[in-house]
């Protein structure tokens, strides 16, 4: 992303690509301004994944990845507050009429999921029209004052999704390591399932044990591998989750959606 944005009060306005390198560059800047401002562990996670998600929609659904539009991203500390904008050039949306992505009819659709996780996350989230186009979001998040462990950057921004197939029997175990985020990490799991189910594979499991993130688009692609599988008449099951990972299928109300297995051997007898 160029030059890191500032941590003081007043921090400068970036002008970004409507790229996914802008994305994670957003996102990287946004933890280390947490990480020294000294959020725990947890807080700098979720404040990551809200900038990522508002760049997100900043990128793809407002300026639609186009290289004349740009996107404008600042993060300050301020009164022990971790303030984020992020502006875009796009047509807006109308955010008080997003679809309820725990309504039991949305929860295999992906539609509002972002912005849930963005209200989830932080303590203020407000949106604004811009002159003459354009949407701004400001993403407000109060510090508390427990003792915390830094989330290095090798925590933080590990390699990307890595995934490899082997045979237990007739169940397809499906081990995925790294980062499953918007752009290559979906779209590997993307393909990797629909290669399986191309196979005639009707039984898959998806080790989730060195999974260390995954943000909407990820939980998007589970959803959608779950889906696919199922209509082809298969089965599709989730092994070893982190505690991160689980819970975030637990706030989308994802979690029974899916059968989760914690022992290898387990899930594997557990396929009908």
């Amino acid at each position: 992303m160029g030059e890191k944005p500032s941590q003081e009060a007043g921090s400068p306005e970036h002008v970004l690509d409507s790229t996914l390198e802008s994305v994670d560059g957003a996102e990287k800047a946004a933890l280390d301004a947490a990480r020294e401002a000294g959020f725990d562990e947890d807080e700098q996670a979720r404040i990551g994944m809200a900038v990522r998600e508002a760049m997100v929609n900043a990128v793809v659904h407002g300026n639609r990845y186009s290289a004349h539009k740009k996107v404008r991203f600042s993060v300050a500390i301020e009164d022990r507050r971790f303030i984020a904008r992020i502006a875009d050039d796009g047509d807006g949306f109308d955010y008080e009429n997003i679809p309820d992505p725990l309504a039991p009819e949305n929860l295999l659709h992906g539609s509002g999921r972002g912005i849930f996780l963005i209200r989830s996350f932080v303590d203020e989230f407000q949106v604004r029209r811009r002159a003459p186009a354009g949407t701004e979001v400001t993403l407000i998040k109060r510090r508390n004052f427990k003792d915390y462990r830094q989330v290095t950057d090798e925590e933080a921004f590990s390699v990307s999704v890595k995934l490899s197939t082997r045979q237990v029997d007739d169940v397809s175990v499906v081990d995925v390591a790294g980062r499953i985020t918007l752009g290559d990490g979906s779209s590997a799991l993307r393909d990797a399932v629909r290669d399986l189910v191309g196979k005639d594979r009707k039984k898959i499991l998806l080790n989730l044990a060195d999974v260390s993130y995954i943000d909407s688009s990820g939980i998007g692609e589970l959803v959608s591998g779950f889906t696919t599988v199922t209509n082809n008449g298969g089965q599709l099951k989730l092994l070893g989750l982190t505690k991160r990972v689980q819970d975030l299928l637990q706030i989308t109300k994802l979690y029974t959606v899916f059968d989760v297995h914690e022992d290898e051997a387990h899930a594997i007898k557990s396929f009908s």
